[in-house]
């Protein structure tokens, strides 16, 4: 893992967040509480890019990489037809014995700059054997 990436910008973009992309979320969880469900997590901050900004830009093997770990802090829900910005950002990149962790946030803004919600992932790489 690259530990030059800290503070590194990996993506930003507008996401537009429509009824139809939280109607397919909410019919994937298949359940009651779904429609309430997508209002809150309606994109994983960490394919806002494209599936390998991420990878790319923390510089992580896939091989010996793991989900650390997902965080959420919700200001409010999304609200269906609102565009909100969002920017990814390695927040860390640090090492704890022979492992790796990178830590890469997501911060959602709307349209007068408010957050709506943040995002944060941990990636772990594990140690490699020889």
């Amino acid at each position: 893992m690259d530990e030059g990436a800290k503070g590194r910008t990996l993506a930003e973009a507008d996401l537009v967040v429509t009824p139809e992309l939280l109607a397919r979320l909410a019919g994937a969880l298949g359940t009651d509480s779904g429609p309430q469900t997508a209002g809150l997590v309606p994109s994983f901050a960490a394919t806002v890019g494209g599936e390998s900004t991420v990878v790319d830009g923390l510089g992580l093997d896939l091989s010996r990489a793991l989900l650390g770990g997902l965080g959420y802090e919700w200001e409010r829900p999304f609200v269906p037809g609102e565009t909100v910005r969002v920017r990814v950002t390695v927040e860390d990149v640090f090492a704890k014995g022979a492992n790796q962790f990178g830590v890469v946030v997501a911060e959602y803004t709307d349209g007068d700059g408010a957050v709506v919600q943040r995002q944060s992932i941990t990636f772990v790489e594990r140690a490699a054997t020889s």
